[in-house]
């Protein structure tokens, strides 16, 4: 057996979308307001309006997305299904991947008896046995502005990358062939999603004194791996022959920007985001002792963004000894693109469950009275996945949020120390299956093979989907960060 791997284009920044501006008063409001390293990737534009300095963050999230099933009220694939002599009303036999819900509730051991399965045997995988997201971790949040020419010309760098998870890639599926792996529903939008590394260099030049412009590229690191292997004994995988290559790459992908101060007290931003993912493209060469060739290939997609594009305006509402503005900006992304873990998109399943396109936004406020400056940001965020209602279990949720945050001049030249709490809440979602959607994994019409009697127990819907008869999900997305920011 010989798999090659390898990987190509661009790695997401799912995790900046999703914790705003870290290190600066940008909050939520990052495309428009608190010009910052952050500024790097929201809005490129708005770095010629920062000072020089250093910022360094630690960032914890914890995400802890909850997913229930309802019970199921019958629908098994019957015991008799392991004995793979089952034909269908086309006289084929059914696919090998189909298999008793007994053996996904109980495991089935090794031999040659009723009830039993051939060697090595089959583990036991009950439904939502392995958990969903719920994980806290942690970040090193690292930024950079110079000023190259003084108000002017500037460059930045923004990076957030994990300490513990350097960087994580995990594949399921959507529909009922997950039942052989995890069995489990697992938040689409999350999990990994959350370990992509993030990278962010930048530059802005001031075009004329109201008007700048900006241009960053996400960075990403990705790996290029080939599998040489041999299977001698395809029940005993301890007898498997490897050799392991593994490279890097580097892709990049691009972010512009823009701001206009038409009035000293009106800002205004916008920026536009090419898509970005982390794909992995493997070509599978099987050779066995009998001599027998086969190839295929497969395509997963990893950390997945879509096209999207943010703007904002900020108002100053009070200048002086105090100064308080207020800011709103939306956002819109392309969802309708959106390609999942294994290369497909959701549209496949049937039109009506292809993701549509978001546009959510955010309101806030900003004060600030001498060395002291905070903020408040309130946050909608809509989700692009459709209720779930067919064969396909993409699990999402609404998102609403808070972000809260400040800075304050410790007054030893110009050190800043800083705090950012947020919260967002995936409001409660459930979906209801209809079961003319499901596909029957028993065909109603199976028979025996070497009897032709039908298959008792094939009547109506068996499915081994773990999302069948319906699910629910909800849960929390929290954290905070500390940051120390030196001027240059």
């Amino acid at each position: 057996m010989l798999p090659l791997l390898f990987a190509s284009p661009g790695r997401a920044s799912p995790l900046i979308d999703l914790v705003g501006t870290i290190g600066g008063e940008g909050g939520a409001q990052g495309v428009v307001s608190g010009s910052s390293p952050a500024s790097t990737y929201f809005n490129p534009a708005m770095l010629v309006a920062a000072g020089d300095s250093v910022t360094m963050s630690f960032l914890v999230v914890s995400a802890q997305v909850g997913i229930s099933l309802d019970g199921r009220r019958g629908g098994d694939v019957p015991l008799s299904v392991g004995g793979r002599g089952i034909l269908g009303g086309d006289s084929r036999p059914i696919p090998n991947d189909v298999v008793p819900s007994q053996w996904l509730r109980n495991g089935c051991d090794a031999g040659t008896q009723k009830d039993e399965c051939p060697a090595p045997g089959f583990s036991a995988r009950p439904r939502q046995s392995r958990p969903t997201e719920k994980h806290a971790r942690t970040y090193v949040v690292l930024g950079l502005v110079r000023q190259l020419v003084p108000d002017r010309l500037a460059i930045g760098m923004y990076g957030v990358l994990p300490l513990r998870t350097f960087t994580s890639a995990r594949a399921f599926y959507a529909d009922e062939r997950e039942a052989l792996f995890s069995n489990s529903l697992h938040p689409e939008l999350y999990g990994d999603r959350l370990t992509a590394i993030s990278l962010v260099f930048g530059a802005a030049f001031k075009v004329i004194p109201s008007l700048s412009l900006g241009a960053s590229v996400s960075l990403g690191l990705l790996n290029a791996a080939s599998s040489a292997t041999y299977v001698r004994d395809q029940s005993d995988y301890n007898t498997l022959l490897l050799n392991n290559s593994v490279t890097t790459a580097v892709n990049l992908s691009p972010t512009a920007g823009a701001r206009w101060a038409p009035r000293d007290w009106l800002r205004i931003g916008g920026t536009i985001h090419a898509p970005q993912s982390f794909v992995v493209e493997t070509e599978i060469a099987a050779t066995l002792p009998s001599g027998t060739e086969s190839r295929t290939s497969r395509r997963d997609v990893f950390h997945y963004m879509p096209w999207s594009t943010r703007f904002g305006a900020e108002v100053d509402a009070l200048r002086g000894a105090h100064t308080v503005s207020f800011a709103a900006s939306v956002h819109y992304a392309f969802w309708s693109n959106y390609v999942d873990r294994h290369g497909n998109k959701p549209g496949d399943y049937g039109g009506d469950y292809a993701f549509h396109d978001t546009l959510g936004g955010a309101v806030g406020a900003r004060w600030a009275h001498r060395a002291v400056h905070a903020y408040l940001d309130l946050q909608y965020v809509p989700t692009p996945v459709p209720l779930q209602t067919g064969r396909s279990n993409y699990v999402d949720n609404d998102r609403l949020g808070l972000v809260l945050g400040g800075d304050v001049d410790l007054g030893l030249g110009g050190i800043h120390a800083g705090l950012q709490l947020f919260g967002h809440r995936l409001l409660p979602r459930h979906q209801t299956k209809d079961d003319s959607r499901i596909r029957d994994e028993l065909p109603d019409d199976a028979v025996f093979a070497d009897s032709f009697d039908s298959v008792r127990g094939a009547g109506g819907l068996q499915t081994n989907n773990p999302g069948w008869p319906g699910f629910g999900s909800r849960g929390w997305i929290t954290g905070g960060a500390v940051t120390l920011r030196v001027p240059l």
